[in-house]
């Protein structure tokens, strides 16, 4: 999946949790009214479609949309780099 495959997916996650729509990459996560449940709520579909279990804190940490894609990149090109070397 390249960059603006993921981004699309997660925008489509944030608006599905938030009940917003034609989010961009700039909005950002407490800006949106985003809370603990929401984000939950997002990491579950991150989860379920990437098979990336991630905390709590990767939204928190990341509120951007952009900078949220940036890491759950990061995360899953970690969880791959294990994969190869194992």
């Amino acid at each position: 999946m390249n960059k603006q495959q993921l981004t699309d997916t997660i925008v489509a996650f944030w608006e599905r949790a938030t009940g917003e729509e034609g989010l961009t990459p700039e909005d950002n996560f407490f800006d949106l009214g985003g809370d603990s449940l929401t984000a939950a709520k997002i990491l579950a579909l991150v989860e379920r479609e990437f098979g990336l279990e991630a905390e709590l804190n990767l939204i928190f940490n990341n509120p951007t949309i952009e900078e949220f894609v940036d890491a759950v990149d990061e995360e899953l090109t970690a969880v791959a780099q294990q994969g190869a070397d194992a």
